[in-house]
């Protein structure tokens, strides 16, 4: 399973995309200012989209996409997300006002169907179990577990302490986790009030994790990441953690 990194910031700048990972080059995990970067083949090229949650920089690229490849797509798109996801994008995003309504676009046949998912549910597509599992956040948002069968990587979407977590990873056991670092130890109020985890916090939470994968730390607010990287690595010696980085191919083999 092949995963690109088009975007994993925790804001814009200069080098910097919000989050959207590319999956196996059909299956699209979040549509932040990452999708910007794919050409329109392969913008043409991509069947599903699973969603974590509503805020702009996931879903931003998203109405752009679909403007762009409109005339040319010979499918229609399968977008998953909470059934609270679904309701923003129609009332906020698709409603004529923002955007063109895409659900309805063309008559004959939509480019996108929207698909509501639940926490605890899996879902097979495009050959792979992907699990909604529970984050925590200020709005309806959901981790995704995606498996192809041999291997398998856990993405937390935008998260703060989240206990119900560790006992999922600990039982499926991931090759990979992908998680939410966002502020340094210094910022722990604006994290816990914003739903985000600092070192500290994520060091709290790591104690309840019982096996030994990789960490990959995404979502770092720009201007801070070294300082976010150097309190993980303090404080968690013990464990492979790394930054994701912008442009990385993740092959899980």
């Amino acid at each position: 399973m092949k995963i690109e990194v088009l975007g994993c910031s925790g804001g814009i700048g200069q080098g910097l995309k919000t989050t959207t990972f590319l999956i196996d080059d059909s299956l699209l995990l979040d549509a932040g200012t990452g999708v910007e970067l794919l050409t329109m083949e392969r913008m043409l090229n991509i069947r599903d989209i699973i969603i974590t949650h509503a805020h702009l920089d996931h879903i931003i690229g998203l109405p752009l996409m679909l403007a762009t490849i409109f005339d040319l797509h010979q499918r229609p798109i399968n977008i998953y997300a909470l059934p609270e996801v679904i309701s923003a994008l129609k009332q906020h995003i698709f409603n004529w006002t923002i955007w063109p309504d895409y659900t309805v676009l063309p008559e004959e046949r939509p480019i996108i169907n929207m698909h509501s998912v639940n926490i605890g549910e899996t879902l097979l597509i495009q050959k792979k179990k992907i699990e909604v599992i529970p984050a925590q956040h200020p709005t309806p948002t959901a981790g995704y577990l995606v498996s192809d069968g041999q291997h398998s990587f856990a993405f937390t979407g935008d998260s703060g302490i989240n206990d119900a977590l560790w006992s999922i990873l600990n039982s499926r056991k991931p090759d990979l986790l992908i998680i939410d670092v966002s502020f340094t130890d210094e910022s722990e109020e604006l994290a816990r009030l914003s739903g985000h985890l600092t070192p500290s916090l994520l060091a709290q939470q790591i104690q309840q994790l019982r096996i030994d994968p990789r960490i990959a730390i995404t979502h770092l607010k720009p201007g801070i990441e070294d300082i976010i990287m150097q309190q993980c690595h303090q404080l968690l010696p013990q464990h492979q953690i790394d930054r994701l980085n912008h442009g990385e191919v993740i092959n899980l083999i």
